[in-house]
């Protein structure tokens, strides 16, 4: 592995944790959606918080759209790990990369609904109340897609028979946990209220934590193996100089 190759790799592995940051910056710290606002909530009090934080949501809305961007270079890494387990790629590799694209649709998209609703505070409520449900029922609900990441990498560390796996058979398992834990989350659909609701235990703080949760472990994996690669030239990941399209 050349050093210009091991820096592009850890690049890559790095835009992981600065997705989440990016992300928890934008949607937390200056748009306060964090924790966010109740959906039973009407639309005059929904209204409001737009007329009173509106350059905070702007602001944090324009850092969640960048995060969106730093984290393709993350799928893109990954993809590349997995095109070395499959021997070149594969089905996995383009699914971990398109699941990788839908993830970053589910972060920009709802950025630009909420970015809509404070362009205009003064708008009719009701409108702007359309454009929060659009935003929130689409950030926090549309894990179908995102999923298909976990469960490539979860195939990835069981059919991976190398000496010196990127990730490992216990990463599997985790990463199918992971997917499973998430699936009530979609329950949120149809409650305004409780556990279930886009605020709710499982529809909002179990998948928050599972989500970042995922990010870090996959990070890790991701730059011990490339620094093995870097230490040990005879590493199994040193394979990784190109990535084959073909068999």
């Amino acid at each position: 592995m050349t050093p210009v190759q091991a820096k592009l790799r850890m690049f890559g592995a790095w835009c992981g944790p600065g997705y989440l940051l990016l992300l928890f910056l934008g949607w937390g710290a200056f748009a306060g959606f964090l924790p966010p606002v109740a959906p039973s909530r009407n639309a005059d009090e929904i209204a409001r918080i737009f007329q009173e934080n509106t350059n905070g949501i702007r602001i944090g809305m324009v850092m969640v759209m960048w995060a969106a961007g730093v984290f393709i270079f993350f799928a893109a890494a990954i993809g590349q790990f997995l095109s070395k387990i499959e021997g070149g790629a594969g089905v996995l590799t383009y699914g971990v990369v398109i699941g990788g694209c839908g993830n970053m649709v589910l972060s920009f998209y709802p950025a630009i609904w909420w970015l809509v609703a404070a362009y205009r505070p003064e708008r009719a409520h009701e409108l702007t109340y359309i454009f929060n449900d659009m935003a929130w029922l689409q950030f926090i609900g549309g894990v179908s897609m995102f999923a298909a990441m976990p469960i490539a990498i979860a195939i990835a560390a069981f059919i991976d028979k190398s000496a010196d796996p990127v990730f490992p058979r216990w990463a599997g398992y985790v990463n199918i946990m992971i997917v499973m834990l998430i699936l009530p989350d979609q329950l949120l659909f149809f409650f305004h209220s409780g556990p279930w609701s886009w605020n709710g235990l499982f529809g909002l703080w179990i998948p928050v934590v599972l989500f970042g949760g995922w990010f870090l472990v996959t990070f890790y994996l991701m730059r011990a193996a490339v620094q093995r690669a870097t230490r040990n030239p005879g590493s199994p990941v040193e394979n990784l100089d190109t990535v084959s399209t073909g068999r």
